[in-house]
């Protein structure tokens, strides 16, 4: 029993220390990728007439999302110190950090795949390295699901965490077509190329994947932790 209980708890502290590295990693990372978008990408005017117009570079979800994701893991590095942190962050976690997070991967990387111009063009590379695109774009999703396997969350009622999420997607759909109205430009090329009927289904596409981020979280926590984050099943 005594073999037991000192396995377990041998198990506990590394899982333990594996967490603090990870948080610690999201932290340093995510606040090195915002410093070098926001102060050392110096892109010629030409090169991206909208980078800096209307909303600067507040305006990409991919900066937004590296706030978040900031944000969030320093509360959680923080919440290994102090337990009063732990509802914000499992709430952080469930409604906009993993669901957020994952979604930018997955549609930076989909819309890559069938074309890099859709999203990133190649005379882009010149000024922001691949190190810092990945940082920007993919390291996201191995220390979301990092977090999700090592720590236990619990989750909100669905009702609420997923209409969090669904504020937070739609919020930002919003805000690019406030861009697009008052600053005459498309955040992203992809939404120039559809028509407004596609543009629309788009949206609703991305709006629909948010959804579905949201669930496949809670669903993997109860899974690997037990119902809404509980004690794990054994």
């Amino acid at each position: 029993t005594k073999l037991i209980l000192l396995d377990s708890l041998l198990q506990e502290m590394f899982r333990s220390l594996l967490s603090v590295t990870l948080q610690l990693a999201g932290v340093v990372s995510f606040a090195w990728a915002i410093h070098y978008q926001y102060y050392r990408i110096k892109m010629p005017a030409n090169m991206s007439p909208e980078r800096m117009k209307f909303g600067g570079v507040w305006k990409y979800l991919t900066f937004l999302n590296m706030i978040l994701q900031f944000v969030f893991f320093s509360i959680a590095l923080l919440t290994n110190f102090t337990k009063s942190l732990t509802k914000v962050r499992d709430l952080m976690f469930a409604s906009a950090a993993f669901p957020m997070g994952m979604f930018v991967g997955v549609i930076f990387w989909s819309l890559w795949a069938v074309n890099r111009e859709l999203v990133f063009p190649a005379r882009y590379d010149e000024y922001i390295p691949s190190l810092v695109n990945h940082l920007m774009h993919t390291t996201v999703i191995p220390l979301q699901l990092g977090q999700l396997l090592l720590v236990k969350h619990k989750y909100p009622s669905r009702a609420f965490g997923y209409t969090i999420t669904a504020t937070l997607c739609m919020a930002y759909l919003a805000w690019v077509n406030i861009i697009y109205y008052f600053g005459g430009f498309w955040v992203y090329p992809v939404f120039s190329v559809l028509s407004p009927v596609q543009r629309v289904g788009f949206m609703v596409v991305c709006s629909a994947l948010g959804g579905l981020l949201y669930l496949g979280g809670e669903l993997a926590n109860k899974i690997i932790w037990g119902t809404k984050g509980g004690k794990k099943k054994q």
